[in-house]
């Protein structure tokens, strides 16, 4: 019960940043997305680096 509450209070003060400083909310929001976008982009990256070097001789063989 605790969870929903918190959220309920989150979401009461997100409407009450949204309301009155609506362009701190967007830049708060662009922020956090950045972050997430970065994130999700590095991981893949790594991910990719990883595979490639991986089957970096199977790449090769097959050029």
């Amino acid at each position: 019960m605790t969870a929903v509450l918190d959220k309920k209070v989150i979401k009461e003060a997100l409407r009450e940043l949204i309301s009155e400083e609506p362009e701190t909310f967007k830049n708060i929001l662009k922020e956090i997305l950045n972050e997430q976008t970065s994130s999700l982009d590095n991981e893949f990256e790594y991910l990719l680096q990883k595979n490639f070097t991986r089957f970096e001789a199977t790449f090769k063989a097959l050029a």
